[in-house]
Order: C-alpha cells, then structure tokens, then sequence
C-alpha cells in the first residue's frame, strides 16, 4: 500500500490524469468497436507522398532473425527463438506473458530490413490483414503506441529502399496503412509514460509528415514540434545525459533526436537541438567503455541498441560534426557519474539519484556502485538485466544485491516493485567531488537506508588513481546492529585466487589485480552476469561482511604493473 502511494505522489499529475484518460478511452473503444465499425483514418484524407521521403541514415543491416523452416516463419528476439506458424500467430496466447516484450518486438517490424523482397511482402501483407485497432487489449502489442512508433518508421523506410520492386498496389497499401498508424499515434501519444517512450513517438510523426503531405500531416507535424521542443527542456540534463540515467537508452534516445534534428526543417528548435546533440555525442564516448561497449547501469544491454562508434559516426556523417573523444576524466553532476580513463584503467563511478522521480521505470538500486576496466578489459561489472517481466529475475536485477555497492540487511536503497514501480525513495549526498586525469575522489553519502532502526546513512569515499588503484571506504552512520555487506561482481573472464599471504589476486587474460580488505569476512560465491537480455552467464561476485553499524571499513585493488 505504501509502495503504491509513493509512486502516485511522485508522478506528476498530468501524467496520471493521462493515464485515467487513456484506460477510460481504451475499454470505450473496445466496446464500441464490437457495435459499430470505425472508419479507417486512410479513407478519410487523400494520400499524397513527398518528392524525397526520408530513408534510413543508419545502413547497418542486423543478423537475421527471421528465417522460415518449412512451412513456419521463425523469430528470434531477446535471445529466445520460436515458431510461429505461416502464416504468423500474431496473437499466440504463450505470447501475451508480462509485460509481453516478446511479443512488441515481434510487433514492431524493425527486423524487416534483413527479410527479402518476397518475404518482405507475404509479412507485411500477413500483419495488415489481420492486426486491426480497437481489438480487446489493442493497446498492449500490436497497436501499443511505442510499437507503432517503431513500425513505422520501419516500413517507410523499407518502402522507399525497396520501391523500384515492389507492385504499386503493395506499396499503397502498406502507405495507407502507415499513414493510419499515425493518425492513431497522434491520438494516442504515451505522455503518461514520458521519458524514451515520447520521444520514440515524436520521432516516428516527424517521419511522417516529411514522408506524406496533407492537411492532417501539417497538425501532426506542428503538434511533433511542440512536444520535442517540451521534452528538450525536460529530458536532457544540462551535463547532457538522458534523465532516465541509462548510458544504453542515452544512446536510443540519442539516435532518435539525431533522426529528428535531419528531419526538421532549419528552424529555432533545429539551433537548439544540434548544441543538445553535442552534449549527447560527448556522454556516449565518455560512458564506452574500452572494450567498445556501453556502460551498464541501470536498464539496458550491450546490444540493446546501436553500438557507439556506430552511433558517434553517423552523428559525425550527418551533422558533419568531428567524434568527440572519450576525455581522461568527465564529471556528469547532474547525471551523478563521474569517469576516470587512463591507458591502465577505466572506472565509472554513479554518486546519483536512481532516476527521475516521475519516471523511474528503468532505475536500478545502484548507488556508490561501480564499473572497472583494467588494461582494456572489464573487471567489474554491472550486473544487468534478464527480463522486464515481473518476477524473481526482474525484482532482482533492480535490487542493490545486484549491484558493486553497500547492503544494510540485504535490502535495496529504493523500494522496487512490480517490472516498473518504485516507492520509497533514496537521496543523494555529494560532500565533495575530485577529478583530474590523474585522480578520481568522490565523497558522497545517501539516505536510502535511513528508514531502518538507527537510522542509518551509507556514505562511501571512493578514490582511483590512474596508475590502476582504487581505494573505497564505506562508512555506516547511525544503525543498530543491522548485517552489512558490500558486493563486487566480477566479469565472466576474472579467474579469483588467493595467495599465500591471503590477498585475494583477480586475474584476466594474464592481467592480474591484488584486492585487500579489512572487512569481517570476505566469500566469493557463484553468481550470474546479463550482459543483455535472455543472456545468463555464470560469474563469481566478492561478498564483504562488515561489522554491525556504525562501522568504517575499506577495500582496495591495486593493477599489478
């Protein structure tokens, strides 16, 4: 009950009132739709396409993971295959689980760009013929509003690649539909969710309208517009980080605004979008680490989305910008990351808030966590995420158990519930913040446990050197006998041995590190790592028990020179 009360006190209202307005308009439609028959929206404007529609700018074909074996079409999505019949079950009952993550990728049609013409053709036709609106449930798959946002795009983008082959009348047919898809989109924006998911939108009606022209598509354009120049204000720090503090939907979203900027039309909005988009380019190459991955926290995968030098070289290619460089050291105040790179070592540290109060679907209890490179290879990771449907997986992907940070009672700093929710909320403290390209120091604190008997605060001083050392002091204030514990978890390719005075040596591929403690006692357990969702490795993770609170206790790796 509290958990739900928190959530509704923190989300703005209009969010909410969103929210009432589309449950209530949803199961009215649905109602309706079974009594009357809605006229589709292509029958109501005339269609008429302009001279040069939009294409792709990212030209990187993906692996296929569509194939037809037989006589049933096969998809792989999220590292799960299944078969789906031809022509396709869109609506398979096994498919409608949680929160049917699946079943929108199967949906949103961006895999079509690997599909040959012909298949291209019998897909396309197959999903038009039978994913009609206003169905029972419409909302939550093949007409959710971020599927059709990716779709979309998807389609017209394939469309124009592929015209000179296609017959006419396929090509009217997916333009009609297309352009019906919009309309519903316009009307049915996700601005009770906010954050990636309106952005994704207001990307897909600026495609739109630079791909049709009528009277309908000028509204949509000018209400696209309006809302990108809203959500600028709102979702881009001033240090240039996405506020839903992911480094992998940073990059999504990064990738979206970029489409849109080369959308628009020079106007102020345009101006301001380019300074923002410089900002953006800077936190991508900051947040890589030197393997070429993105950083993990918080939601996201390594391959969820486009990788960084793909994405820093097409923002390069279209705005004829030069890439910006990863920089020694990069201070994100507003994000709460702070990064120190050297040739011996890369860490990222978060000192922030989990996320945005409004939206936090995507934060995790990661706070005083961080992530460790060490001659190019990653040492301590982030766990990451399996799943988004609920459950034990999800629950504990979110927990601060997942995470290289200090436990009190085995409880997370935030309360998390349900696959999105949050209640309670942790704040952050920074006492003081020290970077250079020599030195990382942050001195910081929060209030996530203060809720517990003695109401403790965890404040952790962290201090790395570019030399390859890191020293972490964890210091509990207040508490009452409570069981704390800090946690590192180690990358798949760390081997762990102990030498023969007892210091714990964490080698990889030769690279070898000595990690000391004053701690009560030191465990390496068998844990996993989700490098991107469905991928489960088996890794081992560093567990510390420290004295009951109030306590100061230490732990530091040194990279072998």
């Amino acid at each position: 009950m509290w958990n739900l009360l928190y959530a509704v006190w923190y989300t703005p209202s209009k969010q909410l009132l969103w929210r009432l307005l589309l449950k209530f308009k949803r199961n009215v439609l649905v109602v309706f739709s079974n009594i009357i028959k809605f006229k589709n929206e292509r029958d109501k404007w005339p269609l008429c396409i302009a001279e040069t529609p939009p294409a792709f700018i990212l030209q990187i074909r993906p692996q296929s993971n569509v194939k037809l074996y037989g006589d049933s079409w096969h998809f792989c999505f999220l590292n799960h295959s299944r078969s789906l019949g031809r022509p396709v079950e869109w609506h398979l009952d096994k498919l409608n689980r949680g929160t049917r993550l699946w079943k929108l990728h199967l949906h949103y049609f961006d895999w079509t760009n690997s599909l040959d013409d012909k298949a291209f053709i019998e897909l396309v036709d197959d999903w038009i013929i039978n994913n009609r609106p206003y169905k029972k449930g419409y909302w939550l798959d093949s007409w959710n509003s971020y599927a059709i946002s990716i779709r979309v795009v998807s389609l017209l983008a394939e469309i124009e690649f592929r015209r000179a082959k296609l017959a006419k009348e396929f090509v009217n047919n997916v333009e009609s539909s297309v352009f019906e898809q919009l309309i519903f989109l316009s009307n049915n924006l996700e601005l009770d969710i906010g954050g990636n998911h309106l952005i994704k939108n207001i990307k897909a009606m600026l495609w739109g309208a630079k791909y049709y022209q009528n009277s309908k598509i000028t509204c949509l354009r000018i209400k696209a517009l309006r809302l990108l120049q809203r959500e600028l204000n709102t979702q881009i720090l001033e240090d240039g980080f996405h506020f839903e503090l992911s480094p992998a939907y940073h990059i999504q979203v990064f990738s979206d605004l970029l489409d849109c900027w080369r959308l628009i039309d020079d106007c102020p909005i345009k101006d301001k979008l380019i300074v923002i988009l410089d900002k953006m380019s800077q936190v991508v190459a900051d947040m890589t680490h030197p393997d070429g991955s993105v950083v993990l926290f918080n939601d996201g995968g390594l391959n969820m989305t486009y990788k960084p030098q793909d994405i820093l070289a097409l923002y390069s290619t279209v705005t004829g910008r030069s890439i910006p460089m990863p920089r020694s050291n990069a201070r994100f105040d507003k994000a709460g990351y702070y990064v120190l790179r050297s040739r011996n070592i890369m860490i990222v540290y978060d000192a922030g808030n989990v996320g945005p109060d409004g939206l936090p679907a995507h934060s995790h209890g990661d706070i005083h966590s961080f992530e460790l490179s060490l001659k190019g290879k990653r040492f301590i990771v982030d766990a990451g995420v399996y799943e988004y449907n609920p459950g034990a997986l999800r629950d504990l992907s979110r927990s601060s158990l997942m995470h290289n940070t200090l436990t009190i009672d085995d409880k997370s700093q935030c309360d998390f519930w349900g696959s999105f929710r949050m209640g309670r909320r942790a704040r952050v403290k920074i006492r003081e913040a020290l970077l250079s390209s020599k030195k990382l120091y942050i001195d910081s604190e929060h209030s996530g446990y203060s809720h517990l008997a003695g109401r403790p605060i965890h404040r952790r001083i962290i201090n790395s050197l570019d030399s390859g050392k890191v020293h972490v002091r964890d210091e509990v204030i207040g508490g009452s006998s409570q069981a704390v514990k800090s946690r590192l978890l180690l990358h798949p390719d760390v081997h762990v041995e102990f030498d023969a005075q007892d210091t714990l040596i964490l080698n990889r591929d030769g690279i070898r590190v000595n990690f000391l403690t004053d701690a009560v006692r030191l465990q390496v357990e068998d844990a996993v790592w989700w490098p991107d969702f469905g991928d489960e490795r088996n890794t081992k993770i560093i567990i510390l028990e420290y004295d009951n609170p109030p306590l100061v206790s230490n732990f530091h790796l040194k990279l072998e020179l």
